[in-house]
């Protein structure tokens, strides 16, 4: 008769086969362990898939845990896979991300108004790329447009677990442009006025 898998096997067959970071209480759960077994397993695999001897490393991202290759071995994993790098972000990419990061869950007419440009194509190529995505309506705006926000995606390509792990907006802009931007996202919540018929 067989023995049974360790618990260190046990989370370790769950993150391979999961293509998203899978948290602490999801591991104990699927793996019917304790949170305490779960983190002693994390760190067996912590030391097993180490970046200095291992193809294969486990990140903390996204508020879970993930089986990844190491960035090292990216160049080898590319021609393997004869892959190009996905197009890098353009400048005005940054820029919605940075909006919706901060100031977000917005609508596209709140991002536009931040900007001051129309971002509709800039939007929707962020959403193909599952760097944005659709949260909810904006009741309180004429039309109930759609609110996005930054993805699970996001934040795992930032390498980062949530909104806290980025630098305070008050240190990045200074305080009058700040009042400026926020000024025209709410302009873009009212609606226009409709203009009088003539007589």
């Amino acid at each position: 008769m067989s023995e049974s898998p360790s618990a260190t096997a046990l989370v370790e067959a769950i993150l391979l086969v999961s293509e998203r970071p899978v948290s602490l209480e999801g591991l104990a759960s699927a793996a019917d362990l304790s949170r305490a077994e779960v983190r002693d397993a994390l760190g067996k695999l912590g030391e097993k898939y180490s970046r200095e001897r291992s193809g294969i490393v486990l990140r903390n991202v996204a508020g879970g845990y993930q089986l990844a290759t190491n960035r090292a071995c990216a160049g080898a994993v590319e021609r393997f896979r004869k892959e190009a790098r996905p197009a890098p972000l353009s400048g005005a990419a940054y820029e919605v991300l940075s909006c919706v990061l901060y100031l977000g869950p917005m609508t596209r007419g709140a991002i536009s108004a931040a900007r001051g440009v129309n971002s509709d194509a800039v939007v929707r190529s962020l959403i193909e790329r599952d760097l944005l995505a659709e949260v909810g309506t904006d009741r309180e705006s004429p039309g109930s447009p759609a609110l996005l926000d930054v993805t699970e995606g996001f934040f795992i390509a930032a390498g980062t677990n949530s909104r806290d792990d980025f630098p305070p907006l008050e240190t990045l802009v200074k305080p009058e442009e700040l009042d400026r931007v926020r000024e025209r996202v709410e302009q873009s919540r009212r609606p226009s006025p409709v203009p009088e018929e003539e007589s």
